[in-house]
């Protein structure tokens, strides 16, 4: 009988992470989105951890049961708290994982701090150099991203997003779904719970204006170097807030990255087609099994 997954916690980065784990052998990191929490990947740990990894799914910085500071949300610290967990879990390096703002943070931190990091895959989110790039001469890509900017609002999309226990947040996620049978109200009911105030909701919505504050200010940042550890762009295809016209652009931000296409599906992709995610995640980790040993292992004198 496969062992249970396990939920405990950890301190990186002056932040206690509260986390699910199932499996041993090498670290595969798990980075979920707005507005979820580790129970996003429930399909993916037991898959991951049957084919021998350890693998670790944080509730992020503001989210579920981990620590919700005040401060810290910008991009560059959610990194360097990834960066930080990988040696509090016991690990040199990772394989990580994320999807939506956790793909943000996964190319931050590979890009950032590739001594951690093995190997990548992000699921529908765009390097921070393409978004912006796309946003500057895509009217379309602006219009589907209206969101972003309508929660920089003051205290209004907190209080919309709590109302009635988390309603809209439901209605969100079946309106993204091509097949919707996975969104019923049992599976949904976690991350209702996790807006179910304001305050609750307050942190999510921080990663967003903290994101929109560093945009106003490109000069703050820091050039992103090619990224040169291998990496996988899972993309659903019928994503509403992500144009398909944002991958063709990676071919410049990754020496070694794969794309992958996932036809008809929402954003969501590892909760509506978890089997597929699977699948591709899996092939992608059996083959760059040593290309990943070789990237990470330390020169020959």
């Amino acid at each position: 009988m496969p062992e249970e997954i396990l939920e405990t916690s950890v301190v990186a980065n002056g932040v206690r992470f509260h986390y699910a784990t199932q499996g041993s052998g090498p670290l595969v990191l798990l980075v979920h989105g707005f507005p979820e929490r580790w129970f996003s990947w429930r399909r993916q740990i037991p898959a991951l951890a049957a084919a021998g990894y350890r693998v670790v799914a944080p509730d992020l910085r503001g989210y579920g049961l981990s620590d919700k500071p005040t401060d810290g949300y910008e991009i560059t610290n959610l990194a360097l708290d990834i960066a930080r967990l990988i040696p509090a879990l016991g690990a040199d390096q990772a394989t990580v994982i994320g999807h939506d703002w956790g793909g943000a943070i996964t190319w931050e931190t590979v890009s950032r701090h590739p001594e951690v990091v093995s190997r990548f895959a992000v699921l529908n989110c765009p390097h921070a150099d393409v978004m912006r790039r796309t946003l500057l001469r895509s009217s379309e890509q602006l219009r589907r991203s209206w969101y972003m900017f309508a929660f920089n609002v003051p205290w209004l999309p907190e209080r919309l997003i709590a109302r009635d226990g988390g309603a809209s947040l439901a209605k969100m996620f079946r309106s993204m779904a091509v097949d919707r049978r996975n969104f019923t109200a049992e599976a949904l009911a976690p991350y209702r719970a996790s807006v179910a105030r304001p305050e609750d909701v307050a942190p999510m919505l921080e990663y967003y204006r903290q994101a929109i504050r560093l945009a106003l200010r490109p000069s703050k940042v820091e050039p992103y170097p090619v990224i040169d550890r291998p990496g996988l762009l899972l993309w659903a295809e019928e994503d509403k807030a992500l144009g398909l016209e944002l991958l063709a652009p990676h071919s410049r931000v990754a020496r070694d990255l794969r794309i992958q296409r996932i036809p008809g599906c929402g954003h969501f992709s590892m909760l509506e087609q978890p089997e597929a995610v699977n699948r591709h995640l899996l092939h992608w980790l059996e083959e760059t099994d040593v290309t990943a040993v070789r990237s990470a292992a330390p020169p020959s004198a």
